[in-house]
Parts: C-alpha cells; sequence; structure tokens
C-alpha cells in the first residue's frame, strides 16, 4: 500500500505533458514576439524561465513548478504592463498594424497559458493533501 501512494504521489506532482508544451510554445512566441515588436530580449528573459521549469519539472518538481510560476509572473508582467504600455505608445490612427496584432495575440496567448498553470497548480497541491491525508501502512 505505502508504494502505491508514493507512486502515485510522484506522478501527480508532475505538470501535464499538455501544459509543459503549452508553456514552451508560448514562451517562443511570445519572445519572438517581444523581439519583432522591438524590446530586444525583454521578453525572452521571462520566457526563458517558464520554459526551462518546464524543461526540468518532470525530473525536479518543486524547482520546476517554482521555475514555471516565477517566469509565468514575469512574463505577465512584461506583456500585460510593459507590451500593453508600449502598445499605446505605437499606436496610430491609420488602421491597425502589425506589431499591434502581434502584441494582441501574445497578450491572450499568456493569458490562457496563466490560466492553464494555475489549473495544474490547484490540481497538484489537491492531489498532496489527499496523500498526505491517505493512511499509510505505519498509522494503521
Amino acid at each position: 500500500m505505502k508504494g502505491f501512494i508514493v507512486g502515485n504521489m510522484a506522478k501527480d506532482l508532475i505538470v501535464s505533458v499538455k501544459t509543459r508544451r503549452f508553456i514552451i510554445v508560448t514562451g517562443c512566441l511570445t519572445s519572438v514576439a517581444g523581439i519583432a515588436l522591438g524590446l530586444a530580449l525583454g521578453f525572452a528573459f521571462p520566457a526563458s524561465i517558464s520554459i526551462a521549469g518546464a524543461l526540468v519539472q518532470p525530473k525536479f518538481h518543486r524547482l520546476g513548478r517554482g521555475l514555471i510560476c516565477a517566469g509565468a509572473i514575469l512574463l505577465s508582467f512584461c506583456v500585460f504592463g510593459v507590451g500593453i504600455l508600449l502598445l499605446g505608445e505605437m499606436h496610430t490612427f491609420d488602421g491597425i498594424k502589425i506589431p499591434e496584432i502581434v502584441e494582441a495575440f501574445s497578450a491572450v496567448l499568456v493569458a490562457v497559458c496563466d490560466v492553464a498553470i494555475v489549473k495544474e497548480e490547484i490540481r497538484i497541491r489537491r492531489g498532496e493533501r489527499t496523500v498526505r491525508s491517505a493512511p499509510t501502512e505505519a498509522s494503521v
């Protein structure tokens, strides 16, 4: 019984493959969008933190989750704070331009990715709580 709980606990601590792939794709596309908008590496650094977290998370559970969450917070700040302000300065009333579309796409992509990360964190924390409260052979 004890091995079963430990095995499930290890599986419950891993962010799903689909979410990790989504984090990597979001980070890559947002980095490219930031560079295309002329922000040099402004969007690339926070995105690289999230990507690194998604890559190491299956092996190092807590480190990966921490990097994913920290990168998501920084990337959200960059996209929603800096990116939207920059978009307001660049906007002209001549119509919609490519940088505006790229920034809007990045904002939507980061928002959806943040929701996916929050859902995974809730699932993982509920799994941790369930495993901690489950009776083991020593307590029976």
